[in-house]
Order: C-alpha cells, then sequence, then structure tokens
C-alpha cells in the first residue's frame, strides 16, 4: 500500500504538498524517521481521521499534534508516573533501546506508537496504548499499513471501536494552526508548498 493510493482512498485526490526540514524534525526527535512517515507528511498534512485518529505533524503551531511536542509531553507524563506510582511502568519511551516513540493518538486519548527496536525506522512496528487500563496491542507492520487498515476498518486494536460511518474513512484536513484550549503555541516551521 502506498502512501498515494492510502491518500485516494482517504479522500485526497493530490498531496497537499505540506513541507518541513526533515533535518531539523530528525534533530528535534532525536531520531530518523521512517520514510513512509514523511510521504505521508507531504501527501496529508495535519489532520485527522474521522475526527478521531489524530497523526501528529512536525512543524506545526499546534503543541497538541505536533511530533516533538508529543514526544515531550509522553517523556514528562511518564516520568509523573514513575515518580507517582513506581512500579506501574508498562513499557519504555524513546529514547530508551527499543522504546516506543508516539505519532499519534485518538480522542479518547489512546496512544499510537512506532516500536524503535531497529536502527532501520523502516522496519519499526506499530504499538497502541489505550487511554486505560494496562493492556497494549502490537501491530506487525509499517505505519502506512496500520493506517490502511485503519481506514478500512480492519485495524485489530482491541481499544478501537469498528467505524460508525462510511468505509473507507475520510481524511480532514486542518490547518495546525493553534486553535487555543489544548497544547501550547508553537513557532510553526512548517508550510504547505504553493500550488
Amino acid at each position: 500500500m502506498s502512501i498515494e493510493e492510502l491518500a485516494r482512498d482517504a479522500g485526497l485526490s493530490a498531496p497537499r504538498r505540506y513541507q518541513v526540514d526533515w533535518d531539523r524534525v530528525e534533530a528535534s526527535v532525536g531520531t530518523r524517521l521512517p520514510a513512509d512517515y514523511k510521504e505521508y507528511v507531504y501527501w496529508f498534512g495535519p489532520g485527522s481521521f474521522d475526527d478521531y485518529l489524530i497523526v501528529c505533524v512536525p512543524g506545526v503551531e499546534n503543541g497538541y499534534t505536533e511530533l516533538a511536542a508529543c514526544l515531550a509531553k509522553e517523556q514528562a507524563d511518564a516520568r509523573l508516573r514513575a515518580q507517582l506510582a513506581p512500579s506501574s511502568t508498562r513499557f519504555e519511551l524513546f529514547p530508551e533501546l527499543g522504546g516506543w516513540l508516539p505519532w499519534g493518538f485518538t480522542t479518547g486519548g489512546d496512544g499510537l506508537y512506532w516500536v524503535t527496536s531497529s536502527d532501520d525506522s523502516d522496519r519499526w512496528t506499530i504499538a497502541g496504548r489505550p487511554s486505560r487500563g494496562s493492556d497494549y496491542s502490537l501491530f506487525d507492520g509499517s505505519f502506512s499499513a496500520f493506517l490502511h487498515t485503519f481506514i478500512w476498518d480492519t485495524v485489530e486494536m482491541h481499544f478501537i471501536p469498528e467505524a460508525e460511518g462510511d468505509v473507507p474513512i475520510a481524511f480532514e484536513s486542518e490547518s495546525g494552526e493553534w486553535l487555543g484550549g489544548a497544547g501550547v503555541r508553537l513557532e510553526a516551521y512548517g508550510r504547505f508548498e504553493a500550488a
């Protein structure tokens, strides 16, 4: 499944042409990122699937959905959890060896991660953590393969409900601007390429 096919299935007829400085992104996150994710960012840019699944995108103004900001928030939350309940840690976060690197979340608070178990980011698999409970799910496939199963409502993660609407699930474009409320306002460095 290519990102172009995924985009077409999700309702995009052409790339949105969202551009970022990938050297800057990877320096801020601390690792190389999967090629299919980079292509996804170019095609899709900021937005969500069915107002439910949000993919974090680098360079946006909204700190709630910006990739490096999501990692920093997860790391801060993990430190707090470790202080409050030291025995409750269920998984290691990146940059620990094999640690989970957040790339998205659901509006229900469930987290989606790359499992960084390889030096080759294109070989990373996907993990999901529900907002409630200690159980998690693994998906033995790439970022684009996971999104394909999500938009066709065949993803097998127990905390992701079946689609209530049309399948394939449509992508809903957003600007990435900070609209107040959740998250913090960041200095945006991503941009949409002129058509």
